[in-house]
């Protein structure tokens, strides 16, 4: 890639040479924490200087030991959009457009949402809320199959710059931001990974956790020269003055909508920042009702986060255009302190904590370009019928910001000085994540902890919310009910919505809300144990509680206007069938598998993202022979029977994949991996005998689709069968021969799952077992190392197993998660050859 100074790739980006600041940012790596005024281009530092490092340093080894991924947080569930197209431009115009993937990481299956995970040796920049990031990075991702978990965790810890936006917003999810990257630096990785956390209020004493104890390196923006430029964003004042409102609910927006009329000037724009998504809407419609009828009325925008991502963006697109002639008032929550960038002359906020009014701060006057710009401040109303007024924020926090708006009252202030002034804020207690907490979330199976429970667990060190917001999605349905594979949402079709509206909402028309089945597939009603923090729900177009103006409203009649899509969203779950669009047999998937293991290990160490040989070794081995259970009699005939006209299958197989779409499995709940790791482990089989890791390979070749990994269990309806059933597979099943390239083959063996389960099993995931009594296929050990309660003492080898190779030395969950993801990156690539 061309080389060029990084002035002029700032300037060719974004049409403005960079601050001194930000040049020091390019010029060495990345800080640890980076103190910058609201106004200062935070945007600009946190995506410039590391894509300069990483395409056009004119140092090659300083290209290759910058992270190949940035991830850019932000801490509100605020307008990813605006920042994904801003940094979409810079790209396009530095003309590196097909160089690097940029993408929002949501909840959405977008159509381009794997092809970062096929191509990861590519640069990639993402743009994601802490809600979306975090429980990704805790394996429980929001809006996330169960089976993705571990795919998306195996590749954001490894070979990534995380960005965190803001972190004094972010409540528990800066202690778990700083914990993460300490146990990434003890526990190991493979590619380095680092965290700049940059703030105007950065406070490096928060980063000090257990296992993140200090803090290497701090950059304050205002400690290298200011430009004239800079200067006069710094010195851009807004005069302080409070403005007295009604206390009770009802008269407030209506008292708020005509203070804003009164203090609005032709050809600017006034903002109103208040503190719930609910008030907002309501001091946005007396607006409404205030200019009807006025001439040359000043253009009105609702800006808040419960819309659908369209309609929010088309709105900070026009809150960001020089007003019109008549001005332009908008009406805002949260969503505009971060990432939003918007200036008023007018602002007038509801007091919140201090953090969140130097943020309002930052959008009233933020060019320094007004002669007499406002900061209006007002004491939010008493909410009926919880009696109290600060929410989100606490009490406390509301009455000390109170105190020091009043001691600035009638003064210009700048940002600098609101960013300085001391607060003497208690140290809030909040959970924060360690080592245990993250080790007992890489088991993923269902049931380990009920879904409810976990995604309520991770969300305690991901935000402070005592309201959980959902994803809703409106679909028509032709027979009032989701089809029977209903294709998974789409980002631009999700709204957030607050868990406890949604349950009202349900109860009323029980029949229009749906959700996924996780555990069955398929979808089926919304029930209350359902609305766990970002959960994805579907709701018939006639359920109402949407308008594309003023978004989420639960009394809002309907219809909702479906959101067109341009292709058909994928289905809900990785397809349950092996399409292709010819038949692969066996060992020649087998084979591309493996080769592709080789080639993208080969690519990323291109790019400096070096894995040790013999972990790439252990993972194109386990590539070789993850399929191998796809000779099973009751796969081959999910295949081959029931074949279209002229789609039969050109010989007798065993076959990989098919060249049609359809067929079904005869037996509930089949997992082809499981039959791998059996006939690898059985003693008549003899393919690894020679492997050096023979464990590694197991247990990747088990987890390539992320449904069997740490612990293995049958599911409710096959414990009780006569012949008892592990996911599909029958005690006494018979498999083989197969003959496999290179002389390899399985000769006819009997399967019996429950070798996983069994007390005697003393070698680990080699699994060289006698005939002893099976155990209860049920226990399991758990993923602290311990039998579950009433399990008599019995072991489940197989969990025991994984965890010693988790915790080895050299290895680590983020390693064995890394190698999980290369080979199911493998398998993907080979398959989309097909």
């Amino acid at each position: 890639m061309a080389e060029r100074s990084f002035v002029e790739f700032v300037r060719t980006a974004t049409g403005s040479p960079p601050y001194a600041y930000q040049e020091m940012l390019a010029a060495d790596e990345l800080p640890q924490v980076l103190c910058a005024p609201s106004g200062c281009g935070k945007t600009v530092a946190a995506v410039l200087p590391w894509l300069w490092r990483r395409l056009a340093h004119p140092k090659r080894a300083v290209r290759r030991a910058t992270p190949g991924r940035l991830v850019y947080v932000l801490p509100l569930r605020s307008s990813t959009e605006y920042t994904h197209r801003l940094v979409v431009e810079w790209i396009e115009r530095l003309g590196h457009g097909a160089d690097v993937d940029v993408q929002v990481l949501s909840a959405g299956a977008e159509r381009e949402a794997d092809d970062w995970q096929v191509r990861p040796a590519r640069p990639a920049v993402f743009v994601g809320t802490q809600d979306v990031v975090l429980s990704r990075l805790l394996m429980r991702g929001h809006g996330e199959w169960r089976a993705s978990w571990p795919l998306s965790f195996g590749l954001l810890h490894a070979g990534t710059q995380f960005v965190f936006d803001e972190p004094h917003l972010m409540g528990p999810g800066l202690e778990t931001s700083a914990q993460l990257q300490g146990l990434r630096d003890e526990l190991g990785t493979v590619g380095g990974s680092a965290t700049m956390w940059m703030s105007a209020l950065a406070d490096p004493t928060r980063l000090g956790t257990p296992d993140h104890p200090t803090v290497a390196r701090v950059v304050n923006a205002l400690d290298l020269p200011i430009g004239a430029e800079l200067a006069r964003r710094l010195d851009a004042a807004r005069t302080v003055e409070f403005a007295a409102m009604p206390t009770d609910a009802e008269s407030y927006p209506a008292a708020v909508a005509a203070e804003l009329l009164r203090r609005h000037r032709p050809g600017t724009r006034t903002l109103a920042i208040v503190n719930t998504d609910e008030r907002a809407c309501a001091v946005w419609a007396s607006l409404e009702r205030l200019v009807v009828g006025r001439a040359a009325a000043p253009e009105l925008l609702g800006l808040h986060a419960l819309l659908r991502p369209a309609e929010r963006a088309a709105l900070v697109e026009r809150s960001a255009r020089v007003p019109a002639a008549a001005g332009q008032i908008v009406v805002a929550t949260q969503v505009v302190e971060v990432g939003v960038d918007i200036t008023a002359r007018v602002l007038l906020t509801e007091v919140a904590s201090w953090s969140a009014l130097v943020q309002r701060a930052g959008r009233c006057n933020r060019d320094g370009r007004e002669q007499d710009a406002r900061l209006l401040w007002v004491w939010p109303p008493t909410d009926g019928p919880t009696g109290t007024h600060h929410a989100p924020y606490s009490e406390p926090d509301l009455r000390r910001a109170a105190r020091a708006l009043i001691g600035l009252e009638g003064c210009a202030v700048t940002g600098t000085r609101l960013a300085r002034t001391p607060m003497g804020a208690e140290t809030p207690v909040r959970h924060v994540l360690r080592r245990a907490d993250l080790l007992r979330l890489f088991d993923t199976l269902p049931g380990t902890d009920s879904e409810v429970e976990s995604a309520y667990e991770v969300a305690r060190w991901v935000r402070d919310d005592a309201d959980p917001h959902v994803a809703v999605t409106w679909r028509h349905w032709p027979n009032g009910r989701p089809g029977e594979r209903e294709p998974y949402p789409r980002r631009v079709e999700m709204c957030p919505a607050p868990a406890s509206e949604v349950a009202v909402a349900s109860a009323r028309q029980p029949d229009r809300w749906w959700t996924f089945d996780r555990s069955g597939g398929g979808c089926r009603p919304l029930t209350a144990d359902d609305l766990r923090p970002g959960a994805v729900v579907l709701a018939a177009a006639a359920a109402g509680c949407y308008d594309t103006a003023s978004g989420w409203a639960l009394h809002h009649p309907g219809p909702v206007p479906v959101v067109p899509l341009d292709d058909a969203p994928r289905a809900a779950e990785e397809p349950a069938l092996p399409c292709a669009q010819r038949w692969v047999d066996l060992p020649r998937h087998l084979a591309d598998v493996e080769r592709d293991v080789r080639l993208v290990a080969q690519e990323l160490a291109e790019t400096g993202f070096v894995i040790p040989g013999h972990l790439v070794e252990s993972a194109a081995v386990a590539g070789r022979y993850h399929d191998l259970g796809k000779a099973h009699d009751a796969f081959q005939a999910m295949l081959c029977d029931d074949c279209p006209p002229g789609a039969e299958p050109p010989g007798p197989g065993p076959w990989a994949k098919s060249g049609h779409n359809g067929g079904r499995h005869t037996r509930a709940h089949f997992r082809h991996e499981l039959v791998s790791v059996l006939a690898l482990l059985h003693p008549d089989v003899h393919l690894l005998n020679d492997a050096a890791d023979a464990e590694l390979i197991t247990y990747l070749v088990a987890a390539h689709h992320g449904k069997v990994r740490v612990t293995v269990r049958p599911m409710p309806d096959e414990a009780e069968r006569t012949v008892p059933r592990v996911l599909g597979v029958e005690v006494g099943d018979r498999f083989g021969p197969v003959e496999l390239p290179g002389d390899r083959r399985v000769p006819a063996i009997v399967l019996d799952p429950t070798v996983l389960f069994a007390d005697n099993v003393g070698d680990g995931l080699r699994g060289r077992v006698g005939s002893g009594p099976p155990a209860d296929v049920g226990a399991r050990a758990d993923v602290a190392g311990g039998p579950p309660p009433g399990a008599a003492g019995r072991s489940a080898a197989w969990t025991e197993g994984v965890l010693r190779l988790r915790d080895a030395p050299g290895m680590g969950p983020f390693r064995l998660a890394f190698l999980e993801a290369l080979v199911r990156i493998a398998d993907r690539r080979a398959s989309r050859s097909y």
